[in-house]
């Protein structure tokens, strides 16, 4: 299970701390210590990182509880958006269950135009064969 500082690490993905804390308007030694908090600040500073890296508060509130754990809503729903875009491979998220169709549906749309455009981008690739 992540601790609190591995979670805020995660969410920055390869952005330097010093880029980050700029944004956030905090020193870059802050960031640094909360990235290597094990346990979870309270108040205005927790608001703010989930207000910034658009997560909820309690994201940061790991527990085997709220561990991520595939239900056969999710399977049928992945089932679906393979058979309709006709894409061998495709990344799950979880997500609130109460996303309305309509959300979900924009989303395989958005996952759908990404793997065309890939596909289009390797055929016009230098050395492909056309």
């Amino acid at each position: 299970m992540q601790n609190f500082g591995e979670l805020l690490r995660r969410l920055r993905g390869g952005r330097s701390q010093r880029e980050v804390a700029g944004e956030l308007q905090m020193p870059v030694t802050t960031l640094s210590t909360l990235e290597n908090q094990q346990s979870v600040p309270r108040g205005p500073v927790l608001k703010k990182l989930a207000g910034y890296y658009g997560v909820s508060v309690s994201y940061f509130y790991t527990s085997s509880a709220t561990e991520m754990k595939p239900t056969s809503a999710a399977s049928a729903w992945l089932q679906t958006v393979r058979r309709d875009s006709n894409v061998k491979e495709t990344i799950a998220t979880y997500a609130q269950p109460d996303y309305s169709e309509e959300i979900k549906n924009k989303i395989a749309e958005k996952i759908a135009e990404k793997v065309i455009e890939k596909k289009r981008g390797n055929k016009t690739s230098p050395g492909s064969k056309t």
